[in-house]
């Protein structure tokens, strides 16, 4: 998701290397001023061009992992070529489900270290954790032992985060579930759907103004979309088949999501409006949990092709899918971390954001 506070100079400085003369004929300015400063203005220019690229390959996924216990699922963070895999958390219980801050320096998860019971019905519960990028400093955010949490998303400005909560169940299926948004701190905590059905799984627009979710509200697993303060709902889907596990590509006009329409799970997109649908998988196995790449050149998602639930990344139009982590166990849940992009400061010093590459839509079709 492109942050509504990062913007990309696409301007080429001017290189000022001729002059008109007095006489208003061109001429070239050899005054070594002059074209120190046209020199410096290209150097600096090709800098940042180059550097964006190199840092541009500087991206991190996170995903869940049993690798080190079969029993016990850790949050993990590995390059997008799937080398240098770190473990980030080391609990005696399940953490799952990991998503970024836009500055790359904390990510939220579903921890069910807490392990309290609904007492009413004997359920375990999950709750929203936030932690550093190391995996230091765990924090409940939202303490809530008479609901279950689920599934995050940041705002794109940071500032807050969107999550599944659910008080109501049947047995072990949840019968009603709804989408909250929070302060980053846990505080501020807001009802945004409100509904009866089961809504769930939040991803907040790039532009910040809009949350697409995944929803049964009108008998079916649909794909919506609403307004960041959660008025009106939009089916985007309307399809017959379930649908669900939205994701913004980062430019904000396309969403890959999940579906069976096709008979089996697969990874599709469509535009924001829910027009052009197309399968990217389209393989007899299951294909899940979507999750672009900063760039929007990229998708990582999860699937079982292999006989065993992998992480996998393709290019935006379904070509050339990759294992990436090729683990006899369990990694799911990935989630494809912010850019940090290089910007020159007003002091004329290299600054470096954190964010998504904003590109043009000349991907995701075939």
């Amino acid at each position: 998701m492109t942050p509504a506070l990062f913007k990309q100079n696409t301007q080429v400085p001017t290189l000022s290397w001729w002059n008109r003369g007095p006489n208003n004929d061109e001429d070239f300015d050899k005054s070594e001023p002059g074209l120190h400063r046209g020199l410096l203005a290209l150097a600096v220019y090709l800098l940042l061009a180059s550097a964006s690229l190199v840092q541009a390959a500087d991206t991190t996924i996170a995903f869940m992992s049993n690798r080190s216990d079969w029993r016990n699922g850790e949050i993990y963070l590995m390059n997008p070529d799937g080398k240098q895999i770190r473990q980030l958390t080391k609990h005696p219980q399940y953490d799952e489900e990991p998503a970024w801050s836009l500055d790359g320096k904390k990510i939220t998860f579903v921890s069910f270290r807490n392990l309290e019971q609904i007492p009413e019905r004997g359920i375990w519960r999950g709750e929203i954790y936030l932690m550093n990028l190391d995996g230091t400093n765990p924090i409940n955010l939202t303490q809530s032992p008479e609901r279950a949490d689920g599934v995050s998303s940041w705002s794109p400005d940071g500032r807050q985060v969107a999550f599944t909560s659910a008080e109501l169940f049947n047995e072990d299926i949840l019968a009603s579930s709804d989408i909250f948004a929070m302060d980053a701190d846990g505080g501020n905590l807001i009802n945004l759907t409100n509904h009866d059905a089961l809504d769930e799984t939040p991803d907040w627009s790039p532009d910040g103004l809009q949350i697409a979710f995944s929803s049964n509200r009108d008998g079916n697993w649909e794909v919506y979309v609403m307004n960041a303060d959660g008025t009106n709902p939009i089916n985007l889907t309307n399809h017959p088949a379930r649908d669900g596990r939205p994701d913004w590509s980062p430019d904000g006009n396309q969403i890959a999501f999940s579906s069976d329409r096709d008979e089996n799970l697969e990874i599709y997109v469509m535009n924001a409006n829910g027009t052009n649908s197309t399968n990217l998988t389209n393989h007899p196995a299951e294909d899940n949990h979507a999750s672009w790449s900063p760039d929007g050149l990229r998708i990582a998602f999860s699937s079982i092709r292999d006989g065993n639930w992998e992480i996998y990344v393709m290019n935006a139009n379904g070509a050339n899918p990759i294992n990436l982590t090729n683990h006899p166990e369990w990694d799911d849940s990935p989630s494809w971390g912010p850019t940090p992009i290089l910007s020159i400061a007003s002091n004329g010093k290299l600054a470096t954001l954190w964010g998504k590459v904003k590109r043009s839509n000349t991907y995701g079709k075939r």
